[in-house]
């Protein structure tokens, strides 16, 4: 094994593993419900006019979202959110917040619970909350995306959003803009335009003029964007594609322009204008070296005012220069801090961002006229001194792929030299990624004493197109030997004990526990699967029942999996069901009732398959839960049987 350090990471490791390991005493227990908390205070959103702050508050069994007067420092106004989970939060003047919420429920005519998002309106000066879109009023009833809002009204009389409209009972519904009186939004919406057939997204400009539209023909693979020519509508752009690859993400300051992301096969992410009258394609010179595009950042009305990157830590490249002066002060004031943009004045005076380490557990500070001010904590409960060390290095794997990998340091006893037990733990997506941040798995198994690994397999976004296309039909082959080698790197290196590893992982890193149990028997001494995939062939025959055989959705995981090569023996081959018989180490499953994104009966299949081969299996359902594990009762559930499984089998 040829290990691949920079002298940085080197320091860093050395550092750490030497010094800051082993010469603290150990940390005390942290309870299970604490890390299966929310957040004490999230979404924090600062006013128009910067004298107000928003947030929500989760503590004592209450849910609230309250409004600070940042002057007087006095709550001003406050509602009851419990049983509703807001996802994001925003100020569209001094008086209006608009909340965008999600509550997994049923639809009628449906089967099974869904996920539906819907917007709300609080007006705070009558202190009252309205849902925005309403179904059967004007409104199909069977969509889950209510909360999309493109544009409000200079006045702030009228929002507009995109939702399915269906005029008549019998009439098919189309993706349309909807005019929502912000005034009386009991009111039925009115169509601010109809939508055509494959319509996706629409885009106005600051006047709430329609500027283009975006559709995908998911029978014929066509993405297009179109505007409007003389009443007629005009293509602009057209990809052929089985599902979407070019991104379109808000409107430029000149809205001449809308600005585009894209992958392109063997290079990284870049971004790009597309010119609206003459459909040219322009590099917009965004781009960056082994990142990806996180966030395209956009205020109310689509307009683009930023680009946030992916990587371990977020970093930002500002279109407005007293912004960029704004945050590069910031960085100058927290030089060792992970710092991401949360919220930002209209005249970019005043923002807020969230920060971690360097002293700070999870804070939210203010920023104006050069002063920074603590306006928030993340956690109650758990302060600095309870964080557990993350860092990041880099090893080569056996084919010579460099992987980024995060480590969180246990804090053992003072002059302990012995080899730490290790925990593998493999995110989800696959094509997604993990962050130098809290993450309560992590933080849980390190306080326990364990070394987390969370190596970012190829295939994971964040570090370039490069390394995420490298992931492509690797399922249980290249993307899992990653893990494999992530775990040879620290054995060899002295710090991880060979005999006291486990693997434990969520979604797609389910699947990885499974086929790290299945594929390679010899490497962990445990494996658990939460929510996790056992059968490639059920799973893609899933999405094609969900979705339909010329859907994009099915086009993509069958690239992603198998880079479509679809045969039965590709996809028993990568399947750990099909080769229980192989795994010689204890399983744990566990699995929401109600997960839609990976159904339970992935796991029911492992259950028998290993019940078949007579191999030790454990199954928990959480009922009522989730692909996303949103329950802080579920948390609860899953780390009480982390705590007795993996201490059983690897102490």
């Amino acid at each position: 094994m040829q290990l691949f350090f920079s002298s940085i990471n080197f320091f860093i490791l050395f550092f750490i593993f030497t010094f800051s390991v082993h010469a603290k005493t150990s940390d005390p227990l942290i309870s299970i419900e604490t890390y299966s908390q929310s957040p004490n205070k999230s979404l924090v959103r600062i006013s128009p006019s910067g004298k107000l702050l928003a947030y929500r508050l989760t503590e004592q069994n209450r849910d609230l979202f309250v409004v600070v007067d940042l002057t007087t420092k006095k709550v001003v106004r406050g509602f009851d959110v419990s049983g509703i989970d807001p996802k994001n939060a925003y100020f569209i003047s001094e008086t209006q917040l608009i909340l965008i919420m999600e509550k997994r429920s049923k639809i009628r005519g449906f089967i099974g619970r869904y996920d539906i998002s819907t917007a709300y309106l609080y007006d705070i000066d009558k202190n009252k909350v309205s849902q925005l879109l309403n179904p059967g009023k004007g409104i199909y009833d069977g969509q889950t995306e209510l909360g999309n809002i493109i544009g409000v009204s200079k006045d702030y009389k009228f929002a507009y959003m995109t939702a399915y409209a269906q005029r008549s009972k019998n009439a098919v519904p189309k993706n349309s803009i909807m005019k929502v009186n912000l005034d009386k939004p009991y009111k039925t919406p009115r169509v601010h335009i109809e939508g055509g057939s494959n319509v996706i997204d629409y885009f106005l400009d600051q006047d709430n003029n329609l500027l283009a539209r975006e559709r995908f023909d998911q029978e014929n693979n066509i993405h297009t964007v179109e505007v409007l020519h003389n009443d007629d509508w005009k293509v602009i752009f057209s990809d052929k594609t089985p599902y979407i690859t070019h991104g379109i993400s808000g409107v430029m300051p000149d809205n001449k322009h809308l600005i585009m992301t894209l992958n392109q096969t063997g290079s990284d992410q870049d971004v790009f204008t597309l010119n609206l009258d003459s459909g040219v394609i322009s590099p917009a010179s965004f781009g960056k070296k082994n990142k990806d595009i996180e966030h395209v950042l956009t205020d109310i009305n689509q307009q683009v005012y930023g680009i946030e990157y992916s990587g371990f830590t977020p970093s930002y490249t500002f279109f407005d220069e007293k912004l960029e002066k704004q945050f590069a002060e910031i960085k100058d004031e927290l030089p060792n801090s992970n710092l991401t943009l949360t919220s930002v004045t209209p005249n970019r005076d005043k923002v807020i961002v969230f920060a971690e380490w360097d002293g700070l557990a999870g804070d939210f500070l203010s920023y104006n006229n050069k002063k920074l001010a603590h306006v928030a904590r993340l956690w109650k409960d758990i302060t600095w001194e309870d964080v557990h060390t993350v860092i990041d290095f880099k090893f080569k794997t056996r084919d010579g792929v460099i992987i980024p990998t995060l480590l969180t340091l246990p804090t053992i006893a003072e002059g302990d030299k012995s080899k730490l037990p290790a925990i593998v733990l493999p995110h989800g997506g696959p094509e997604s990624y993990d962050k130098k941040t809290f993450y309560w798995l992590a933080q849980y198994f390190a306080n326990r004493g364990y070394l987390v690994i969370q190596p970012q397999f190829r295939g994971s976004t964040g570090f370039g197109a490069e390394h995420t296309l490298l992931g492509r039909g690797q399922w249980g082959k290249s993307m899992q030997d990653d893990l494999t080698d992530s775990v040879t790197a620290l054995i060899n290196m002295g710090e991880i004990d060979s005999n006291r590893v486990c693997i434990v992982g969520i979604s797609y890193g389910g699947y990885a526990a499974l086929a790290g149990a299945a594929f390679t028997p010899d490497v962990y001494q445990c494996a658990v699967s939460i929510n996790g995939v056992s059968d490639i062939a059920e799973m893609l025959e899933q999405e094609e029942d969900n979705h339909g055989r010329d859907s994009s959705i099915l086009a993509y995981w069958q690239e992603v999996t198998v880079n479509n090569n679809i045969e039965k023996e590709e996809l028993d081959a990568i399947s750990p069901a099909k080769h229980a018989a192989n795994i010689n180490v204890p399983v744990l499953l566990i699995h929401g009732t109600d997960d839609m994104v990976v159904p339970i009966e992935q796991s029911e299949i492992m259950v028998e398959a290993m019940e078949d081969a007579n191999k030790k299996v454990e199954f928990i359902k959480l009922k009522m839960e989730g692909h996303h594990l949103k329950q802080n009762q579920s948390k609860i559930i899953i780390l009480k049987a982390l705590d007795k499984f993996i201490s059983n089998h690897i102490g």
